[in-house]
């Protein structure tokens, strides 16, 4: 038996619609993680030759006064490498790159021999840098999402587009939700992510939308049918498109390392959501608004 998928669609639409508002009121209440690229501060990368726990270098540098350091694994928990990352507290730039990067290096030195570990990466971004970065960020989100929302209304009709945008913003506000339910930190890598993520999303609802518009001109059915129609006509491309990213994203989320885990995750989030959204979110939108224009 068929899956009839516009006749789950109203169902599926009242739970986006409570997830939106949910996840707009956890996003407010509990604020996004943002990484040191916007919060300024330094980060560096120390490898040690010894067996390193971090309990122990968080109690050197606490020792020394850096109680706002934050300590990680980076990468494999054997390679013995750490990721550490330190906020600024002051408002001079000049004074915190001297301070942090020497200050760090000397606490390093005073626990541990020259010999016995290397920083690998030592990397410094100041407050009014960390502001900017913000500012860009939410620049190329808002103009990205305007261009596509630009070419969406002049490719369809009216209400595809307002269909479209609302499904944008479905699939914007859940994956920021998933990556502060998982506390993965907001960088320009995540924000590219997210990019992409809504490029993606928007380009799979609009191959739907593309059928169910030639399939209105061609075939006498009721609106509801034509978006069945069009779902399952358009449904082996959508799933194959899926698999074939996902071939993709899951081996980088796996072994592509700590500097692209995040992105991947973000990715394979955000997939999954455009994808829902695409076929059971954006097309009842379609409906509803098509509608209501026709009654009008």
């Amino acid at each position: 038996m068929r899956f009839n998928f516009f006749k789950n669609m109203k169902t599926t639409f009242i739970i986006s619609t409570l997830l939106i508002i949910f996840s707009l009121y956890s996003i407010n209440k509990s604020g996004l993680n943002y990484g040191i690229e916007f919060m300024g501060g330094t980060e560096l990368v120390v490898s040690f030759q010894d067996d390193v726990k971090v309990e122990d270098i968080r109690a050197d540098f606490i020792k020394a006064n850096y109680n706002t350091l934050t300590i990680q694994n980076y990468g494999d928990n054997s390679n013995n490498e750490f990721l550490l990352r330190l906020p600024i507290e002051e408002t001079s730039e000049v004074i915190n790159v001297q301070k942090y990067k020497r200050n760090l290096k000397n606490v390093l030195d005073a626990e541990f021999s020259p010999e016995g570990y290397s920083i690998k990466r030592i990397d410094f971004i100041g407050p009014k840098v960390g502001k900017e970065l913000v500012r860009n960020g939410i620049y190329s989100i808002i103009f990205g999402s305007m261009a596509i929302l630009i070419y969406v209304f002049f490719r369809f009709s009216f209400s595809f587009g307002i269909a479209s945008i609302c499904a944008l913003f479905h699939d914007f506000i859940l994956t920021a939700f998933l990556i502060n339910l998982l506390n993965i930190e907001i960088t320009l890598s995540s924000i590219a992510a997210i990019l992409t993520v809504i490029g993606y999303s928007v380009n799979d609802t609009i191959v739907i939308f593309d059928r169910v518009r030639e399939n209105i001109k061609n075939l006498s059915e009721s609106l509801e049918d034509i978006i069945q129609i069009s779902i399952v006509q358009t449904l082996s491309r959508t799933i194959l498109t899926v698999i074939t990213v996902l071939i993709v994203l899951i081996p980088l989320y796996l072994v592509g390392g700590v500097e692209i885990k995040d992105l991947a995750l973000i990715m394979i989030l955000g997939v999954g959501i455009g994808t829902y959204s695409s076929i059971f979110y954006a097309p009842y939108l379609m409906y509803i608004f098509n509608k209501r224009n026709k009654n009008d």
